[in-house]
C-alpha cells in the first residue's frame, strides 16, 4: 500500500491542527495511509526528506513528487482524495 508522509515537529501549532483535523474531522478514515515522522524523534529520516524535497515548513506533505505545505483543511482534503481516493 502507498503511504504518504507527514513531516511534523514540536512546537509547531499548524502541525497539531493538522492532527487534530485528520483525527476529529477526517475521523482517521485515511490513517493507514499516513506515515508521520516527527523531527525530534526521527532527526535523519525528517533532515533526509527536507533535504531531498527542499522543505521550509511545516507541516508538510508528501506523496511521490507531489508536496503540500502548511494546513489549510480544504487543500488536505484535495490531497488525500487526489492520492487515495475519497473515504
Amino acid at each position: 500500500m502507498e503511504q504518504a508522509v507527514i513531516l511534523t515537529k514540536n512546537d509547531c501549532p499548524y502541525c497539531e491542527q493538522l492532527k487534530k483535523f485528520l483525527h476529529f474531522a477526517l475521523q482517521d478514515r485515511y490513517a493507514s495511509h499516513l506515515i508521520i515522522v516527527h523531527q525530534e524523534e526521527q532527526p535523519n529520516v525528517f533532515e533526509d526528506y527536507v533535504k531531498q524535497y527542499q522543505i521550509k515548513e511545516t507541516p508538510t506533505l508528501l506523496f511521490n513528487d507531489d508536496k503540500l505545505t502548511g494546513f489549510a483543511p480544504q487543500a488536505v482534503v484535495d490531497f488525500l482524495t487526489r492520492h487515495f481516493g475519497k473515504k
